[in-house]
Formats: structure tokens, sequence, C-alpha cells
């Protein structure tokens, strides 16, 4: 890597640390944040947005960012580029009458709605207030959150107040009351931001709740398939029909197979999310020693299980990917028990065989030795025959015959023997 291109490297994972701007207003002030889902690249959002930015004379984001603030009209839009989603938040100052009554985004551009107009994931509305600690209203924050039942209370060692009713108004927004004590505008925002941070990601993390429930659906009928499967290869013998059974198996496996491809990336990203959550609660810094229920207390409660939920999901997908594994290698340790024995047999039986066929060949080459012995002697008798009618000798061929008769046979005998084990060492 040359000099240049090294310092273009250091000065993009430099400018990461600062590519994050903090949406900062005066309190008292109103904010709506959406989440939108991505249906495209995430090139193609930034391009929208910065488009959007020229045709109101305002300068767009940077080749490769995925964050941007700009003021368009009288409200200060936020726009960032996430992994699976787009986050528009937008900021204006002074608060509804009454609170709540007009949203944030009301005051935005209506090209806004346009550019960004896929599903929304999360919404939620945010009045900032400006109040003293002393001078808080339950019953008013109650009133404009739309329930009794609220939850919340001090954050940030007391200089702040957050409270919300985590019920969804008649948009689908999410309502939350800030309430300013005695924070700088710059800690403000920042404060804002982890709740909104908290907000988004809470609701992506359980975006992998209803993949868990369909993945424990399929598993538990997975498991149902896999219980016979296992029994027949406890039972099985030579009549089994190992071919159909590795075949099951091995179609059971790629399901497995299909279904953690199908969940990973969702469960990783759930988990990744939830991780981010609990690390923005604790970055609230709640008073825990109050007597209501607190903002993070509910939001875990519901979070913590479907996270939970999730991690089971995973354990049972590499458990039962496990035992379809076990069971094809004890399938296949079965057949090569099975095709050993029968080479063993079959290796028994051309022993046997074999057996036989020497037993049958000793039987034969004796018989052999007899015809041999027999075709000699007449070969003998015939040439004793002529000698004497030559009158070349004179003997009596009986007597000959019975004396060379055990030679021939003997000579024969060995000449077939040493023919044999010469024949024999020649094969090995």
């Amino acid at each position: 890597m040359s000099s240049s291109e090294s310092l273009v490297s250091r000065l993009q994972l430099n400018n990461e640390w600062h590519a994050r701007p903090v949406a900062t207003m005066p309190a008292p002030f109103r904010c709506t944040h959406q989440v939108i889902k991505r249906s495209g690249q995430a090139t193609e959002s930034r391009d929208a947005f910065t488009q959007l930015c020229a045709r109101h004379s305002q300068p767009g984001p940077s080749e490769g960012s995925r964050y941007h603030l700009a003021q368009l009209g009288s409200a200060l839009i936020k726009w960032e580029g996430h992994t699976e989603a787009d986050s528009i938040t937008c900021l204006v100052p002074g608060n509804g009458a009454p609170l709540f009554g007009e949203s944030a985004n009301q005051f935005a551009p209506n090209e806004v709605e346009t550019v960004f107009s896929g599903e929304l994931v999360c919404g939620v509305n945010v009045e900032v207030l400006k109040q003293s600690v002393d001078k808080l209203d339950m019953d008013f924050i109650r009133s404009s959150l739309g329930s009794n039942e609220i939850y919340g209370g001090p954050v940030v060692d007391g200089k702040a107040s957050l409270w919300t009713s985590f019920h969804l108004d008649a948009e689908g927004y999410c309502r939350i009351v800030l309430i300013d004590h005695s924070l700088p505008d710059t800690a403000v925002g920042r404060l804002l931001q982890r709740v909104l941070e908290t907000e988004s990601y809470r609701l992506m993390a359980v975006e992998g709740l209803p993949v868990a429930r369909m993945t424990m659906a399929e598993l538990n009928q997975l498991e149902k398939e896999l219980e016979p499967l296992m029994d027949e290869l406890m039972q099985s013998s030579d009549n089994t029909d190992h071919e159909s059974l590795f075949m099951k198996l091995s179609n059971m496996s790629a399901r497995m197979e299909h279904l953690a491809a199908e969940s990973s990336y969702r469960f990783a990203a759930s988990r990744a999310y939830s991780r981010i959550v609990e690390q923005r609660l604790a970055d609230l810094r709640e008073d825990t020693g109050l007597p209501q229920l607190r903002y993070s207390a509910y939001l875990l409660r519901t979070l913590q299980p479907a996270m939970r939920t999730c991690e089971a999901a995973e354990r049972r997908i590499e458990e039962l990917a496990q035992r379809v594994t076990r069971a094809i290698t004890l399938q296949s340790s079965v057949v090569d028990l099975i095709r050993t024995r029968q080479s063993h047999a079959m290796m028994k039986t051309m022993g046997d065989h074999s057996a036989t066929q020497i037993r049958l060949q000793q039987a034969v080459e004796g018989f052999s030795t007899f015809v041999i012995s027999y075709y000699a002697m007449g070969l003998l008798e015939i040439m004793l025959e002529a000698g004497i009618a030559a009158q070349l000798i004179d003997v009596n061929p009986k007597i000959v015959l019975g004396i060379t008769a055990p030679i021939v046979f003997f000579s024969v005998w060995g000449l077939t023997r040493w023919t044999r084990k010469r024949v024999t060492r020649s094969s090995k």
C-alpha cells in the first residue's frame, strides 16, 4: 500500500469517530423519529436525501457517509443509514399545544415522506420540556401520554426525567415525554439520541421473536420425524432398507441446514441489537431508588424473554443438527458393519470352495498317477514284446512288469508332487 493510500485509509477510520452527529436543539422542542425498512441499497437512500437537501439549497451527505444533518425549513432533519433500515429524525422548536397535538414531522417538507416511504418499523414522538424537578405535574404527563400507567423516572443522575406508557397512538407512534431539569443543550441531544436508539433497536431486536417461534414449530416437526427413524435404526437388521433410511436422514440434515441458514442472520442481528439496547439503558443512569416501575425495567422485562427465546431456538437448531449428524454416522457404521459381515461370509464361502477344489484336485492327481502309471506299464509291455519278438532280449514280460510296476508308480507320483510344488512357488 502506498503512502497516499495509507493516509486515505487512516482519514476514513478517523472520520468514523466524527461521522455521527448529534441533533442538538435548546429545550423545549419536539421530535419525531422514524425507522423505515430499506427496500433497496443504502446508496439509494443517501442519494435521495442528497437530492432533497439540494432542492432546499442545503449541503447533502458526502460519499460513503451514513449520517447527515440538514436544516430544511423550520425542521432540523437527521438521516441515518443503518444495516437494514434508514432512520429520519425531525426536530422542531417548541412543544405541541396540547402535547403531541402536532408532531414534528408535520413541520418537515412534504418531500421527506415521498423520499422515505417504505415500511415503518419504529415511530416515536418525543416532547422535550424544560422544567425544574419541583414543578413536575404527573397528572399532566399521564394525560399527555394517554394512560394512567406510565413508566420512567429521573435519568442522568436526576438532571432529567423520562416518561412513557409504551402504548402506540392512533398513528402507530410511541409517545415519550423527556423533561430537561439542568442539562446543557448538547447533553439533551445526546440523551435524546440514546432514547431514540433504545426505542429503535428494541423493536429491531424483537424481530427475531417471530422467526424463533416459526423455527420452534419446525423443530418440533423435525423431532417427531426423527424419532421413528432412530427406532428403525436401533432395530435395524440385514433386511432393513438402509438406502431409504439414509436418504431420509440426509433429507432431514438438509432441512436443518436450510433452517439454520434462514434464521442465523436474524438471530445474530437480534442479539447485536439487544446488546446495544442494554448499553443505551445503562447510559441513561436511571434512579433505582424510586418505587415506580422504571423505563428500563419494563423494557427489559419484554426484551430479555424474547432474546432467550431466540437463543433457545438457536441451541435447539444446533442440538438437533448434531443428533441428525450422529444418526447418519451411526447408520453409516451399521451399514459398514453389515457389509463387513457379508464380506467375511463371502470370503469364508470362497475359502470353503477353495478347500473343496484343493481336495478334488488332490483326488484327481491321485487318479492321474494311477492312469499315467497304467499307460506307462502298457508302453513298457509293448516294448518288451517287441524286443522278445525281435529276439533282442529273452525275459519273461510278466516278471519284468511286476518288478517295474512299483518303480513306475512311485516315479510318476514323485514327479507329480515335484511339479505341483514348483507351480505353487512360482505363483507366489
